[in-house]
């Protein structure tokens, strides 16, 4: 979010986990923006976005079932007619029965830790 709201891209931001949240709203403050990061799931959000950005969740931090992912991917095709998904591995399969089309994608890596981008419509 910091990086889109210092390009001047109006952004909010919703995470199911607390502390995330918590988190979000105090590097925002501390780089000097303001914007809005409520707490809850996607499948609560009742507005429609140019794109949204997922961050699926992954590790010690966060646990989650295949059917959990799918259910997250469904709610952003709801959501949002352009989607950048980010993950610990490809889902390839997921994000086409999601009803979306990968038309772009990259492996970040740092150190042993990577992630995979794809851009989504």
């Amino acid at each position: 979010m910091v990086e889109a709201l210092s390009m001047g891209i109006n952004m909010v931001g919703r995470d199911i986990n607390p502390q995330i949240a918590i988190g979000a709203r105090t590097n925002i403050a501390h780089f000097g923006f303001t914007s809005e990061v409520t707490l809850g799931d996607i499948a609560d959000i009742t507005e429609h976005y140019d794109v949204a950005i997922v961050d699926m969740p992954y590790n010690l931090y966060s646990s989650i079932t295949p059917e959990e992912q799918f259910a997250i991917l469904v709610n952003a095709r709801r959501i949002a007619d352009r989607v950048v998904i980010v993950a610990i591995e490809p889902m390839d399969e997921m994000i086409t029965e999601a009803g979306f089309t990968i038309i772009d994608r990259c492996e970040a890596k740092k150190g042993l830790f990577s992630r995979h981008l794809m851009l989504c419509q």
